[in-house]
């Protein structure tokens, strides 16, 4: 293996260069090497290349934390991954015996170092990870479907917590990658029907394809009128998968329905009155990282049940990485991958 790589790191508040770095070596005896295939940008990308920054990252930090690759060395205490295995890995590497994760909440750990904005991530050639947090994956799954695994994982700890049966009413803010990946979940649930909101219409296009019930364009059309009418008291279910919508999420679930707030936005500021939820008996959840959720995930991905190339927007050489976040900025994106043997 070569002694340097390419990387794109995060070197202050809006500043991400493309540079030769040291290839990460194994220091521990449960660490990996992985050979990066594709790494996915996600929002907290944009969030952390923001200025003022929306999520801090370390400066000097290699970004990406949506990847899969090939296992090229293993540590000497490795039992379960070796050479040539391809994986995906939960990039939020936990103690194991912290009060959280000894409370079967690694999502919580109290030591948590989250890969991509305290110790170096995905966009690079070669990426360093521990046994504990690598999931193999078939050779048969191709690699632009193996990087959703992160976020489809995530998105799996949420749907733990809503029981969507069958002929339970949804709504889906956001069609983003999770939003449509999570339209087709709460779908293959039973849920009918699925009304996604999203005000851009490359992206309403999307989650037509991958089939949504009824899309929305809340910019022209008034949400809740179409909510009322296709169900007459409100959803079952309403999912904030962009940060920013937990106030249209209220107002249209239905009395005793649930809001799931998944999305990430720290400048959104929200005013409530409890007597709207009080009165309603409105449950308001929130949902943080994964857990136990990647063995799932991965089942699902090889599956081929989720329809995700629709979603597959740019594959971009690793030189165009700040043009991808651009993108992803700009809603001109769904999933947009980045390859960094190019």
């Amino acid at each position: 293996m070569k002694d340097k790589m390419r990387a794109g790191v995060f070197e202050g508040e809006g500043i991400l260069k493309i540079k030769d770095v040291d290839v990460p070596k194994i220091k521990k005896g449960d660490e990996i090497i992985v050979q990066v295939e594709l790494c996915s940008v996600c929002g907290t990308d944009v969030h952390i290349m923001a200025v003022p920054p929306g999520y801090v990252a370390k400066p000097g930090t290699i970004l990406g934390h949506e990847l899969c690759g090939k296992v090229v060395e293993v540590g000497a205490d490795v039992r379960t991954i070796k050479a040539g295995d391809r994986v995906v890995c939960n990039p939020n590497d936990y103690c194991g015996v912290c009060r959280y994760c000894k409370a079967n909440f690694p999502n919580f750990c109290e030591n948590i170092i989250p890969m991509g904005i305290g110790a170096d991530g995905g966009f690079a050639e070669y990426v360093k990870i521990t046994e504990r947090v690598a999931h193999k994956i078939s050779d048969r799954l191709p690699a632009e479907f193996a990087a959703f695994a992160e976020p489809l994982a995530c998105l799996l700890n949420g749907k733990d917590k809503i029981p969507v049966s069958p002929g339970d009413s949804a709504l889906v803010c956001g069609a983003g990658a999770i939003g449509i990946m999570f339209m087709q979940i709460v779908k293959a649930a039973g849920a009918y029907p699925v009304i996604v909101s999203e005000p851009i219409a490359s992206r309403r296009k999307a989650a037509l394809e991958c089939g949504a019930d009824i899309v929305v364009d809340p910019v022209n059309e008034n949400l809740e009128d179409v909510v009322k009418k296709h169900t007459g008291i409100g959803v079952d279910y309403a999912l904030d998968v962009a940060g920013s919508q937990m106030t249209t999420c209220i107002e249209n679930v239905r009395k005793g329905g649930t809001v799931l707030l998944f999305g990430l936005n720290s400048q959104v500021e929200v005013s409530l009155h409890p007597i709207d939820l009080t009165m309603r008996e409105v449950k308001v959840q929130g949902t943080w990282l994964a857990n136990a959720s990647f063995p799932t995930a991965v089942k699902i991905l090889e599956s081929g049940k989720l329809n995700l190339k629709p979603l597959i927007t740019h594959v971009l050489p690793l030189s165009d990485l700040l043009h991808g976040i651009e993108l992803l900025k700009k809603g001109e994106g769904i999933e947009i991958l980045i390859d960094p043997t190019k």
